[in-house]
């Protein structure tokens, strides 16, 4: 059969049932412009009407062809799947795709003919070299192709994706990408001509170690540029994240980045200077002590950073992260916190002061046994706080999470509550019970 010489209602017959793109027998007996033509017409028909019957009315008298021929629209077609196009070679019939996703069609070696494409992804098509007539693509994804060297052609694209191809060295053309993923790309040394990039990913470039250049750079991404020491420069970039750099020791010239994610950053020690950062990650920089400083700061993540003592001074933080932070004992300031986290915090026992926290976390807290105060917390996690006895105060919360507290067997106060969980609690095994029992009775006499 010849699909190109069915008439219109025939055709949407066929594709008012068939999926084209989960069935593999019919894609192995078509060509791929025919596969193309096929879901072109999809389009077209489910666009023009979704009454099937006006598409046969107007259309039922001319051909697959002409009708493509006349009619033609940019549509998006995804081949995304390595079963199905593994042996597509010729991909000339794509010439005027609009969206074109041909990733692990690993296969294609010649892309001369997709020039015109606006969003096009070839990721892992490890056997494309040349990509110097892709210069008008708009966005185009690139991951993968480690077997490309030469990018000097794509420095107009608005959005390139270079992730892992690691043959890359000379990235001096891109200058005007408005965002530009290398991350991974560890041969690249020099990147001072990334400077008006936009957003700019260059996370596990090993290699890289000035980065002075890119002080204007919006969104840059440089985790775990193990090589990275002096960020001095760095100090009018809006996100920057460099989680993982375990080289870099003096961040004082970071205080006007909006938001900065210096996670596992193990060797830093003095944070006095970012004070006005909107968000903080510090997580796990374990040689952290005094916080003090950093009273202004919206969002603040000081997880397993266990040599912190004193939190008096963040009672203004919006959403604060202790998670972990062994050495702290006193948390009376914390009251105006909106979302706080003191999981597995060991040495905490009075939490009075928290009734007025939002969301609350004090998982594992296993010195905690009064909770009478915190009636009035919205969110309230109390896994595992195996002391705690009492939660008759706690009927108003919304959610509460008492899994693990076997020494709790009253919760009929907590009638109220919206969102209840008593897992691995054996002792709440009469009350599931109960319910039980009350549901099935009240089905009987219905």
């Amino acid at each position: 059969m010849n699909i190109l010489n069915l008439n219109i209602d025939t055709l949407i017959y066929i594709l008012s049932f068939l999926n084209i793109n989960n069935n593999n027998n019919f894609l192995q007996s078509i060509t791929v412009r025919q596969y193309n033509e096929l879901l072109i017409l999809k389009y077209k028909c489910f666009k023009l009407s979704l009454n099937k019957k006006y598409c046969l009315k107007y259309y039922s008298d001319i051909n697959f062809r002409n009708y493509l021929n006349k009619n033609y629209e940019m549509v998006y077609i995804n081949l995304f799947n390595y079963n199905n196009c593994k042996n597509i070679t010729d991909i000339s019939a794509f010439d005027n795709v609009y969206r074109l996703n041909l990733s692990f069609c690993k296969n294609i070696t010649d892309i001369s003919s997709l020039g015109n494409v606006h969003t096009l992804s070839l990721s892992y098509c490890n056997n494309i070299i040349d990509v110097s007539a892709l210069r008008n693509v708009h966005t185009l994804n690139l991951t993968g192709c480690w077997n490309i060297t030469d990018v000097s052609a794509l420095g107009n694209l608005y959005e390139l994706n270079l992730t892992y191809c690691e043959n890359i060295t000379d990235v001096s053309e891109l200058g005007n990408v408005n965002t530009l993923y290398l991350t991974g790309c560890n041969n690249i040394t020099d990147v001072s001509a990334l400077k008006n990039v936009h957003k700019l990913y260059l996370s596990y470039c090993d290699n890289i170690t000035d980065v002075s250049a890119l002080g204007n750079v919006h969104t840059l991404y440089l985790s775990y540029c193990n090589n990275l020491r002096d960020v001095s420069a760095l100090g009018n970039v809006y996100i920057l994240k460099l989680n993982g750099c375990k080289n870099i020791t003096d961040v004082s010239a970071l205080g006007n980045v909006h938001k900065l994610i210096l996670s596992y950053c193990n060797n830093i020690r003095d944070v006095s200077a970012l004070g006005n950062v909107h968000t903080l990650n510090l997580t796990k920089c374990k040689n952290i002590r005094d916080v003090s400083a950093l009273v202004n700061v919206h969002t603040l993540y000081l997880s397993l950073c266990e040599n912190i003592k004193d939190v008096s001074t963040l009672g203004n933080v919006h959403t604060l992260d202790l998670a972990c932070c062994d050495k702290i004992e006193d948390v009376s300031a914390l009251g105006n916190v909106h979302t706080l986290d003191l999981a597995c915090c060991d040495n905490i026992e009075d939490v009075s002061a928290l009734g007025n926290v939002h969301t609350l976390c004090l998982y594992g807290c296993e010195l905690i046994t009064d909770v009478s105060a915190l009636k009035n917390v919205h969110t309230l996690d109390l896994r595992y706080c195996i002391n705690i006895t009492d939660v008759s105060a706690l009927g108003n919360v919304h959610t509460l999470q008492l899994n693990g507290c076997r020494k709790i067997k009253n919760i009929s106060a907590l009638r109220y509550v919206h969102t209840l969980d008593l897992s691995f609690n054996e002792n709440m095994i009469p009350f599931y019970l109960n319910r039980l029992s009350d549901r099935i009775y009240k089905r009987l006499i219905k």
